[in-house]
């Protein structure tokens, strides 16, 4: 087991949220400026209508529930358990960390989609759990900076290197389940994934223990 920070580096929490944020920001702001926003560029129509769908009926099902691996419906139980765990085990630091990685990414989703009205395609009938702008993907930001934080402390306090590996395959099959059910441009989920990748770096060095400083 690691040591502990002393105390989380709460400028590095700032930074990154603002990092997070603005970046996203630049990147929506440069995609609006390319083409038509709210139709989708002309690529990423291309790509949506080249999606093999419908799928098997048994593979298009398995897509519309793995979607929901990436929703605050199944990620804060995960979230919930492995605070409990840790504030049992006394690692409160890890508790504080796991909490604001969460609250920090629900709040890049919510602030992001306020500035950003963007419409969901409109290429086919939408699917799955999914509701204000369609810019950014929150599924995108979730997966990344909260599942990959989980897989960051596992391999910390157990030496466990598998979490990286299961992290890696939700996310991708998120990444491919929003696309394919329809709620989201593939800009969405780049926007995301910058933000939520920013954020999980960020907070992983605001929160890093003092014996690896």
């Amino acid at each position: 087991m690691t040591t502990p920070a002393e105390t989380p580096r709460w400028g590095w929490v700032a930074a990154g949220f603002l990092a997070a944020f603005g970046a996203a920001t630049g990147f929506a702001l440069w995609t609006r400026a390319l083409g038509d926003w709210n139709n989708g560029l002309a690529w990423e129509r291309s790509l949506l209508a080249a999606l093999p769908r419908p799928l098997p009926p048994v593979l298009d099902q398995t897509v519309f529930w793995l979607a929901w691996l990436g929703t605050n419906v199944t990620l804060f139980p995960v979230l919930a358990v492995a605070g409990v765990w840790l504030w049992r085990a006394r690692r409160r630091d890890l508790v504080v960390y796991i909490g604001v990685v969460a609250m920090g990414s629900l709040a890049l989703n919510q602030l992001l989609k306020a500035l950003f009205d963007r419409a969901r395609p409109a290429l086919w009938e939408h699917r799955g759990r999914y509701s204000q702008s369609s810019f950014p993907s929150g599924h995108a930001i979730a997966v990344i900076a909260t599942l990959f934080t989980l897989a960051i402390i596992l391999h910390r306090e157990r030496g466990w290197r598998w979490p990286y590996a299961v992290c890696g395959v939700i996310l991708v099959a998120n990444i491919y389940s929003r696309l394919y059910l329809g709620v989201h441009w593939p800009s969405d989920v780049a926007g995301g994934a910058i933000a939520g990748v920013i954020w999980l770096v960020t907070t992983f060095v605001a929160f890093r223990p003092a014996a690896i400083v």
